[in-house]
């Protein structure tokens, strides 16, 4: 109930709305109820009375309360569809919007296609409820009270047969939201495993080509799709036996209703009129007894759909803004980790009492085996992770009292394998610099030795790459992102392993490219490869999450720690 209720207060922007849609709705319900009420007049007053002057005016009375329901009817189609279009809009943009502030440590966890299920197939489960749901069991319910009322009014025993449905359709229908909640909930997950899967095909298309791996992947995709299937269908046989229950019932009380009303209108106790209005007042009230299963079918969806939404709305952002954050400060800089350690999550420290200066201008590589804790040092600087213990230091000030935003345009990085957009070179490049004028997105893509290569193509700057930048080679790709990260023109620049996947000539462009964009910046270098390493003014071994042994390459190239990884 209380992800119901939390799912309730996205309706807030929307309550006028909702107001306007439970009053047409109820309107619409009072036309609906006084029509049989004008067909009873017509049957008693004109036909068995004789009262032919009556015959026009309840005719176009009748002809009057459709058109009003007509209009009612569109007016509550309108604003509820508006309003389930606008929880689905804010909803969707609140889950992004936490998406994107959630750390690394989150988004390493958590496979894409398990959020994009949560984006698309789930949202979209909750606002159906929130937006047509809840108006249709306000309508219906608003239904039963009017109908029963009249049947009050025309015979109260009538009234009371009718209502004895209720109770047993309140207890089918409980049992029913125990036993399909659950099921529902595995079919969302399941789902999303099988999104989860697909997105990773899509992106790794090129590797399972390669590998020959498409019939086993099809397995793979196969298994998951089955096992969805499989939930599926058992919430779809849990939903075939209670749903034809739940519409059963309410036509065995009717029935029970009219076998009394019948009898009482042959013994004229019940006018023929009456009888008639009875017949289509109950008409009227079966339809919700008989959406009462799917409402609490859809109600259970959007509370599968509104728990996994929630899931990740409620992870805690753990890399957070200091309210009294302060704009860095110009300088020259200076990196300092002092007494750093680092783990990620529970699992054993990385990085334990890491001491590091990297002085202002200078290139500091480090080198380690695989798993020593490089990269996990490298991206406590920009504060994509924070120590455990310890403080990192951007020109004296603690990463952690500063605005975010300035400590990530400070120091830019260049991963091995670059992100690149699907869209512009200019667009790319400039990504980090919305705004930037094309003089310096040359002068980026100068100094990344890019120019060239991207004055050849087709549009220039504004040729269109594909999907992850896979329309450009690997080196070209390398030079755009060390383009994208010198547009910022950043303080400090972080190289991890930006040489390591593209051949021997295409390295030395890159390189050609990084030693210009090294030149008066701070600059870490994480790789392997002697030549990369060589562009560094000193080396720094780190081993066993600890700087084991620092130096210019050749003071350190004879230590032992440092032959194991030169």
């Amino acid at each position: 109930m209380s992800i119901l209720l939390r799912l309730l207060t996205f309706l807030r922007p929307y309550r006028t709305a909702v107001i306007i849609t439970a009053l047409a709705a109820a309107a619409l319900q009072v036309a609906s109820v006084t029509l049989p009420y004008l067909t009873g007049r017509v049957i008693d007053d004109v036909l068995k009375d004789g009262q032919r002057d009556l015959l026009l005016p309840l005719c176009l009375a009748f002809l009057v309360v459709a058109l009003i329901r007509m209009g009612l009817a569109f007016v509550r189609r309108t604003v509820s569809g508006w309003v389930s279009l606008g929880v689905e809009y804010d909803l969707r943009g609140i889950v992004f919007d936490h998406l994107q502030h959630l750390s690394f440590a989150y988004h390493d966890r958590m496979p894409v296609g398990q959020l994009m299920s949560r984006l698309t197939a789930d949202l979209q489960a909750v606002r159906f409820f929130l937006g047509y749901g809840l108006i249709f069991l306000f309508m219906h319910l608003f239904t039963l009270v009017i109908v029963l009322s009249r049947l009050a009014w025309i015979d109260p025993l009538l009234a009371l047969l009718a209502l004895l449905v209720g109770p047993v359709l309140t207890a089918v229908a409980w049992r029913y939201s125990r036993i399909s909640n659950p099921i529902l909930i595995d079919v969302q997950q399941k789902l999303a495993r099988v999104s989860e899967l697909a997105q990773q095909s899509a992106v790794g298309i090129r590797v399972i080509k390669s590998f020959g791996r498409e019939r086993e992947l099809g397995r793979r995709f196969r298994g998951r799709a089955d096992q969805a299937f499989s939930r599926s269908i058992d919430a779809a046989r849990v939903e075939a036996f209670y749903q034809p229950f739940l519409g059963f019932l309410p036509i065995a009380g009717i029935a029970l209703v009219l076998a009394v009303g019948g009898t009482m209108a042959i013994n004229g106790n019940l006018s023929v009129g009456s009888f008639i209005e009875v017949y289509l007042l109950l008409a009227l009230l079966m339809f919700p007894f008989r959406v009462l299963g799917s409402l609490v079918g859809n109600a259970q969806r959007a509370i599968a759909g509104g728990t996994r939404v929630f899931e990740v709305l409620d992870e805690k952002i753990e890399i957070t803004e200091d309210p009294e954050a302060r704009p860095l400060p110009p300088g020259p800089g200076a990196v300092r980790l002092e007494g750093v350690t680092f783990a990620y999550g529970d699992g054993p420290p990385v990085l334990e009492d890491v001491d590091l200066e990297i002085a202002p201008g200078t290139a500091l590589a480090l080198i380690g085996a695989t798993g020593s804790g490089k990269t996990s040092l490298a991206q406590l600087i920009p504060r994509f992770y924070d120590p455990d213990a310890g403080r990192v230091e951007i020109d004296g000030h603690d990463v952690r009292d500063l605005a975010l935003q300035d400590v990530r345009r400070a120091a830019a990085v260049v991963a091995q394998e670059p992100f690149l957009f699907s869209m512009s070179i200019r667009n790319n490049i400039a990504y980090g610099a919305p705004g930037v004028d094309d003089d310096a997105i040359w002068a980026a893509a100068r100094s990344a030795q890019a120019e060239e290569f991207i004055r050849v193509l087709p549009e220039g700057l504004d040729t269109v790459i594909g999907e992850r930048g896979f329309t450009l080679s690997g080196g070209q790709r390398q030079r755009v992102a060390i383009a994208r990260a010198l547009v910022t023109d950043p303080r400090i620049l972080i190289l991890d392993e930006a040489t390591a996947s593209v051949d021997a000539t295409t390295e030395r462009e890159i390189q050609r490219a990084l030693a210009s964009a090294m030149r008066g910046r701070t600059t870490l270098i994480i790789a392997h490869r002697l030549s990369t390493i060589a562009l560094a003014d000193e080396v720094a071994v780190i081993d066993g999450g600890q700087i084991a042994a620092r130096g210019t390459l050749a003071e350190i190239s004879s230590l032992p720690v440092a032959r194991a990884v030169l």
